[in-house]
């Protein structure tokens, strides 16, 4: 094999791997929110007191990520009534159950404002 080639290979696989790296999510509080944990790349945990809060969150590469609400570390959402995306770098949110949502994230670096409202809130 020529060395050119070899070179070549090596360069390819390196991109290929540089490409697998998991996504790095951030989140913002806006309002109303106490913490925001990312406990990984997929999931993200929410504390907001009020039943009613905004978030921005952004990523290095397109994900889909799990949100559970919580109102403290005692006490989860009881019932999401509405999830609002606003910004061009996501798809639509989805409600999976009484405390989750998931929402993909589809442009990197470009925050999404995200607001939630649970039925029952304080």
């Amino acid at each position: 094999m020529k060395k050119s080639q070899l070179g070549f290979i090596v360069v390819a696989a390196t991109m290929l791997l540089a490409g697998c790296s998991e996504p790095t999510v951030t989140a913002t509080p806006v309002k109303n929110v106490d913490t925001v944990s990312v406990t990984s790349p997929d999931d993200i945990d929410v504390f907001c007191p009020t039943g009613i809060c905004t978030f921005e969150l952004s990523t290095t590469a397109p994900t889909k990520v799990t949100v559970t609400m919580h109102y403290d570390y005692t006490k989860l959402y009881t019932k999401i009534e509405g999830v609002s995306v606003v910004g061009e770098g996501a798809k639509d949110a989805k409600v999976v159950d009484e405390d989750q949502f998931t929402v993909e994230l589809t442009k990197k670096n470009t925050p999404v404002k995200i607001e939630v409202i649970d039925f029952y809130r304080n």
